[in-house]
């Protein structure tokens, strides 16, 4: 169950990150007809046509957003490291919007092993095979993963929705047969985000600025359906690269949207603190 445990981390956590800069050169073609050279120059873009561009991308990819009261997914996790693969479980969670994400981790038969409750400000962690509880602010955590996320970035990769991405500080922009590529270059991250034909998210891929630290998240959303109006992503997979590998596959095996949740999270006496 340490196992279960570390991964919850992963999921209170985030540890992600973006390159590949791409920059666009205007394209030269030499046309021969009989001895005549004829140099045709393509006409690229102005800078105000590729803002256009770019904001009509970002309009239709924020029309896909799901906005939601509250969510709840119950959720196959498959867990690999430099270890290979781990033990599958499963992640039962609860969000109230901008307010709680609780979770609850149990093995493959039901058994329950972690229990997670996370504020805006800190992340409580009830390990039950150990009778053992943990408080911690969220600041704290921000500060031992060197990741400045906040609580909706976790609300956010939970439910699908792009994170780590600033429209306002995007330095490329391209067309692909496929879809778009938007890069966004922010203060700590570069997030290469690969929309869809439709604008659904299918690929963030994030590295941080600093070499130093050598980050790098690569996260993919697939097997999208849409149910009661809301286009959403039923498998996603997380690797993180640093100086080991993780990978985490998380396949949603049924979630809902704003009904009436229940957020249950007493510490027994018996447990001690950690």
């Amino acid at each position: 169950m340490k196992r279960i445990y570390l991964t919850a981390i992963v999921f209170a956590g985030l540890f992600l990150f973006t390159a590949c800069r791409s920059t666009k050169k205007i394209q030269q073609a030499i046309v021969k007809k009989d001895t005549v050279a004829v140099v045709v120059t393509e006409v690229q873009p102005t800078h105000a046509d590729t803002m256009k561009m770019v904001n009509e991308v970002l309009t239709n990819v924020q029309q896909k957003r799901i906005e939601f009261n509250t969510f709840s997914a119950k959720i196959k996790v498959d867990y690999s490291n430099e270890k290979g693969r781990q033990p599958d479980f499963v992640a039962n969670i609860r969000m109230l919007k901008d307010s709680l994400i609780w979770i609850s981790l149990s093995n493959d038969i039901g058994i329950e092993g972690i229990r997670v409750l996370i504020s805006r400000d800190s992340i409580k962690i009830l390990d039950k095979l150990a009778n053992t509880y943990q408080v911690r602010t969220l600041s704290a955590i921000q500060e031992v993963s060197q990741i400045p996320f906040e609580f909706a970035d976790l609300q956010n990769l939970l439910v699908g929705n792009p994170i780590f991405f600033n429209k306002d500080s995007i330095t490329s922009y391209a067309r692909t047969a496929n879809g778009y590529t938007l890069l966004s270059f922010d203060v700590l991250f570069k997030n290469l985000i690969t929309i869809s034909n439709n604008f659904t998210v299918e690929k963030s891929k994030l590295d941080d600025n600093d070499p130093a630290l050598n980050r790098t998240c690569n996260l993919e959303y697939t097997e999208y359906e849409t149910k009661n109006g809301i286009l959403f992503s039923t498998m996603r997979e997380i690797v993180i690269l640093q100086q080991s590998k993780v990978d985490v596959k998380l396949k949603f095996k049924d979630y809902k949207f704003n009904e009436p949740l229940s957020f249950p999270f007493t510490i027994p006496k018996k447990f001690k603190r950690r």
